[in-house]
């Protein structure tokens, strides 16, 4: 099937939603605390409750699109997404907070782990790769424009306003979903519900080691990534007295730098192969890794040095997540949903473990962020090697 762009728009935004929840409101952790009368432990919090949620529901919600189809999945998801919205902008206390976050993390999971199943619809691995990339780069323009857009909404305005852009934006995306993209299930094959079937699918998947590595190699690359998401506000704000204002180009600087690295895995993975390019962004995840402990280890770390490590890990992180991703669901042809939710599920169950745990380890230092980063990187790159055989010699094309 041709790519289409307008597929690919439609498909970048609704998995950008995500990012969005999480990045949008970044800048606004600090003033979240003092506002509701809390801790910045407890606001760092709300973007890893949204992260637990959202791994969890996908263990369900995946099935459930081999079921019900594609468009009704992310239909429902949109709605909760929308509703969830107003009930953060809304909320009087953290506590409300925290549930109207999971409430909206419940949401975004309908639509985020179908994307790929919808994709995996309609093409092969390598085209694939090729189109998860390419929607990852459309969505990488989420966390490229979210920070800014956030700091400049809280210069202007309440953070309540910056919730009530994410309700804009959603609904957006879902008048583009709805006008642009047809269901890609075909009744004859979806599934019944059989909750024997989706338990024996998921215990296929622990049981496939290869497709394993691939997933697990994706969960340590997105964990660390996570811990830079949660842990940068607080760094780079409060520790290194970065104007809020400017949080925004500094992250989207290192998204920038990953949107480059995406369009030219784009272009070349059809030549060289997922597998390389994944070793190859690996590698440099571990480099980065290896900075980060290496900078934990001499203590006083200026913010150059925690920039420059930042933007070598992030800079290859679509990379790694959209070619670990295809070699993944390359091998569930047949229950490509279920598959969807088992990686999601991992993923971000990863991402909100490493970020609950550097936000216990808080210690008004920039220690959490580069432990959990060096941990990251340098554990990808070994699974990657140990269980899907990645330092294995691969011949060049011809």
């Amino acid at each position: 099937m041709p790519i289409r762009p307008t597929l690919l728009i439609a498909l970048g935004l609704l998995a950008g939603l995500t990012p969005f929840a999480i990045d949008l409101y970044l800048p606004s952790l600090p003033s979240i605390a003092q506002d509701l009368a809390s801790s910045i432990e407890l606001a760092q919090i709300t973007v890893t409750v949204y992260l637990a949620v959202f791994a969890t529901a996908q263990l369900f919600l995946g099935p459930l699109s081999d079921i019900l189809g594609r468009r009704l999945t992310i239909g429902g998801g949109l709605v909760l997404f929308l509703l969830a919205d107003l009930g953060c902008a809304l909320a009087p206390s953290m506590e409300w907070l925290l549930a109207a976050r999971a409430v909206q993390a419940l949401g975004g999971a309908a639509v985020a782990v179908t994307i790929p199943a919808l994709v995996r619809d309609l093409y092969e691995k390598d085209d694939y790769a090729r189109v998860m990339g390419l929607v990852m780069l459309v969505m990488s323009m989420a966390p490229l424009v979210a920070p800014t857009v956030g700091s400049l909404i809280i210069s202007l305005a309440s953070w309540r306003m910056v919730f009530l852009a994410l309700f804009v934006i959603a609904l957006i995306a879902a008048l583009l979903f709805f006008r642009l993209v047809h269901e890609t299930l075909h009744a004859h094959h979806r599934h019944v519900f059989d909750l024997g079937l989706i338990l024996r699918n998921y215990l296929r998947i622990l049981r496939h080691r290869v497709a394993l590595g691939y997933l697990l190699t994706a969960a340590a690359s997105f964990a660390g990534m996570m811990t830079f998401i949660v842990t940068s506000p607080y760094v780079y704000i409060q520790l290194h007295h970065l104007p809020a204002t400017w949080f925004g180009p500094a992250f989207g600087a290192n998204v920038a730098l990953g949107m480059v690295f995406s369009l030219l895995n784009a272009r070349f993975v059809a030549r060289l192969g997922s597998d390389r390019l994944l070793r190859w962004g690996l590698s440099a995840q571990g480099l980065a890794g290896a900075l980060a402990l290496l900078l934990l280890m001499v203590g006083e770390t200026p913010l150059w040095a925690i920039v420059t490590m930042a933007a070598l890990y992030l800079g290859m992180t679509g990379v790694v997540l959209g070619n670990a991703m295809a070699g993944f669901m390359s091998f569930f042809p047949k229950s490509a949903g279920t598959a969807s939710a088992f990686a999601g599920a991992t993923r971000f169950g990863a991402g909100a473990l490493m970020g609950t745990l550097v936000s216990l380890l808080h210690d008004g230092s920039a220690g959490p962020m580069l432990l959990g980063m060096g941990v990251s990187g340098l554990l990808g790159l070994a699974t990657f090697g140990i269980l899907c055989h990645g330092f294995r010699s691969i011949p060049l094309p011809r």
